[in-house]
């Protein structure tokens, strides 16, 4: 990894570059240390401010691009401390008012420019028109997600907002590549019986008995959303099964994006089947770069 301070090279002072992506946040954030001695003549000074742009890249491919929002110094280590977002970040700083109308792409769109960002590919959706009145107070990154039904992931590349659906990619592990593995399963938001209401009245009922037999009844009653077409297809959509997550650290960059669909080539550790990808941290740290994923089953 290549780091550029402006349009300055910082590589040869950085002792760790952490690039992090997660379907939680709209941008990307970069954590950038340095050494620090500004008494040492032997040594390029540095005088970084917010504001100021930094990349991160790798061959021809652009990890990272953003500006500084925090700078920390440490007199006594000598070291310098940078923490960096990238423009889609301003998706979450922004809030929106209102009143929208058009398809999904059409009003994300909208909202990106009055963030003062540039809208690049755009998923489709449905495809629906969509009225929303006023939003006032809403952050424009939540607007979006909602605009989606919570399906899209949103990226930042070559200077452009992307949106895109989840899963949308399915990409084999290496197995031979990791270098830590952590695992949870989890049963404790699991679902197997749901209700759901229109005025008062039972509209559906879904039950999933493998489950029931397995944890026992656990039961949630809801009233009909306008979201589903239908009351079945509601409770279908709201019965939850064991959640299996992980963490997974590889040797090398991989070039895994927020909202794939990963799998180890070999199941490990009661790892297996597909995951959806939630968190992308890529590290150079001593020379050596490593991917961490952050997964949750589907």
């Amino acid at each position: 990894m290549r780091v550029w301070l402006e349009e300055r090279e910082i590589t040869g002072l950085c002792t760790r570059v952490t690039v992090e992506k997660s379907l939680e946040a709209a941008g990307a954030s970069c954590e950038v240390l340095l050494v620090c001695a500004p008494m040492d003549s032997r040594l390029p000074r540095l005088d970084p401010a917010c504001g100021q742009w930094v990349a991160v890249t790798e061959e021809q491919e652009t990890l990272f691009s953003g500006r500084i929002e925090r700078v920390s110094y440490d007199a006594a280590a000598l070291r310098l401390s940078l923490l960096c977002y990238d423009p889609a970040s301003l998706l979450v700083k922004n809030h929106c008012r209102g009143p929208y109308s058009g398809t999904p792409a059409e009003i994300t769109r909208q909202l990106c420019r009055e963030c003062g960002l540039v809208p690049g590919e755009i998923w489709q959706g449905d495809g629906q028109p969509v009225q929303l009145g006023r939003v006032c107070g809403r952050g424009v990154y939540r607007t979006i997600c909602n605009l989606y039904d919570d399906r899209c992931a949103v990226d930042y590349r070559n200077g452009r907002v992307q949106v895109y659906p989840k899963g949308q990619n399915r990409a084999l592990l290496e197995s031979g590549r990791l270098v830590s593995l952590t695992a949870r399963n989890d049963s404790q938001e699991a679902v197997n019986r749901v209700r759901i209401y229109r005025k008062g009245d039972l509209d559906a009922e879904v039950v999933d008995q493998d489950s029931i037999d397995r944890l026992g009844l656990r039961s949630r009653d809801a009233y009909l959303s306008l979201q589903y077409e239908d009351a079945r297809q509601q409770a279908q959509a709201e019965l939850q099964g064991v959640s299996r997550q992980a963490r997974l650290v590889f040797t090398g960059r991989n070039p895994v994006k927020c909202g794939q669909i990963v799998a180890l080539d070999k199941p490990l550790m009661g790892v297996y089947g597909d995951y959806l990808v939630t968190q992308v941290l890529w590290q150079q740290e001593k020379g050596l770069i490593t991917t961490e994923l952050g997964v949750t089953s589907l």
